[in-house]
């Protein structure tokens, strides 16, 4: 896993949005008191450079946002989809494994359904980022067990005959159920890179800076535009990173998909 996405995931989406707000107006404050140590006020010519410049920077930031709010949807889409494809496959593997007439048949039934538990449980976020890890760490183990099981069981479901139709149709199937899982856990660990997080901020603390600096000329700081500007601006950084957070975030991926499949072909209670 990315680790400077990690240490982010550990700090509180309501902190990180009052330090970028915080960082944004002392870059401001910095350039307007640059500009009038260095800059020359009244010099009409200077100030429309100065302003053509800060329109320059505001349209690469607003690319910058753009490009990386764009990257981390995407990745949240793929999970999305990833949950649902690896629902489909779980149940046409168990649908599949009902038609095998044999005990094996009927256990692999039963471990399809534990295993779907367990990808739901997987995907429940928690509260502390160390606790998601390790609990991360716990259901990959289970989930791998599971999945070696389930290929053993698959192996003597069709041990009696594996060149016919049913036999190759159910080993496809399971076959899918194991790739999506891969699938599904990169796409988890898919995370916006930490180096473009950390240039965003930058550049928007840049940006707060020469809007301050443009300012200056004018020696009035319009603390009530600029203000809402940065709160935006925090913002929509905040929202990147929520979207970044695949477990423990606020913008969530839904499970209706692989929780209706539980509930159909789940583990009954008591059952182990």
């Amino acid at each position: 896993m990315n680790e400077g996405a990690a240490l982010l995931d550990g700090a509180s989406l309501w902190g990180i949005a009052a330090v970028l707000g915080a960082m944004f107006w002392l870059s401001s404050e910095l350039g307007f008191m640059a500009h009038r140590r260095f800059g020359r006020s009244g010099a009409a010519n200077e100030a429309n450079d100065e302003t053509q410049v800060l329109a320059t920077a505001l349209l690469l930031l607003a690319l910058l946002l753009g490009f990386t709010f764009s990257m981390a949807l995407a990745r949240h889409d793929a999970r999305r989809a990833e949950v649902i494809k690896e629902a489909n496959d779980i149940g046409t593997a168990w649908l599949r494994a009902g038609l095998v007439e044999t005990p094996a048949g009927k256990a692999l039934q039963g471990r399809l359904g534990v295993y779907a538990a367990t990808r739901v449980a997987k995907a429940e976020a928690h509260d502390d980022a160390d606790d998601d890890r390790r609990a991360d760490e716990v259901m990959r183990s289970k989930g791998t067990a599971l999945r070696r099981e389930i290929w053993d069981l698959t192996a003597a479901a069709t041990l009696p005959d594996r060149s016919t139709a049913q036999s190759a149709a159910l080993v496809a199937a399971v076959n899918a159920v194991i790739d999506t899982a891969t699938t599904r856990e990169a796409a988890i660990d898919a995370r916006v890179p930490s180096e473009v997080i950390i240039l965003l901020i930058v550049y928007a603390c840049v940006s707060a800076f020469l809007i301050g600096y443009v300012l200056g000329a004018y020696r009035s700081r319009h603390r009530l535009a600029t203000g809402v500007l940065f709160v935006l601006l925090a913002m929509t950084i905040v929202l990147i990173i929520d979207l970044d957070r695949p477990q423990n975030g606020s913008i969530r991926v839904s499970q209706k998909a692989m929780l209706g499949l539980v509930a159909d072909i789940g583990p009954k209670p008591g059952a182990r």
